[in-house]
């Protein structure tokens, strides 16, 4: 079985459709939020995708159609973080091929390698259908900025954020 995986708003239907647009196996693929400690098989293939943190609370706030202020980000930050933590595992793993929702969105390479890692070759014009119709598809980007304020930033690091972004490996202050 080929899964894509990440915690809920990384991108995981943006990878599918990448997944699906290799055809063949690719349309077989499963998305899944499965944590790490979820008992996989050891002959599955995995593509996992993260995404900023700080974006993935706010697109998490929009999916649940709440206000996006200070009381409803600040209030997400518990489960994105506590999900986010649950895929730490991923990134450890050799067989896993894991991918940044930015760099799937704007690097070609990205579709090259995961063709490499599933033994499959990109169709044409692959990157270029990747934009747009998925389930979650909004056509309006997240940027955290737009929303993260004094307090917002307060909250986050005491929960723990910053600690996410370092081991994730995105550098925001």
């Amino acid at each position: 079985m080929l899964y894509c995986t990440g915690a809920p708003k990384t991108g995981t239907h943006l990878l599918l459709k990448a997944l699906h647009l290799f055809g063949g196996a690719g349309l077989a693929a499963i998305h899944s939020h499965k944590d790490h400690n979820f008992r996989w098989r050891v002959e599955d293939k995995r593509v996992h995708i993260i995404r900023n943190p700080r974006n993935v609370v706010i697109s998490w706030v929009r999916y649940q159609k709440l206000p996006r202020n200070n009381q409803t980000i600040i209030g997400s930050m518990d489960y994105i973080i506590k999900r986010v933590n649950g895929h730490f595992g991923w990134l450890k793993e050799e067989t896993v091929l894991t991918v940044r929702f930015e760099e799937l969105l704007t690097d070609p390479s990205v579709i090259k390698k995961i063709g490499i890692h599933i033994g499959m070759a990109p169709v044409d014009n692959h990157f270029e259908s990747l934009w747009g119709n998925t389930l979650t598809f909004t056509d309006d980007l997240t940027n955290w900025k737009d929303f993260w304020n004094d307090e917002v930033n307060a909250a986050w690091k005491a929960k723990g954020g910053i600690e996410i972004e370092n081991k994730l490996n995105y550098v925001n202050n």
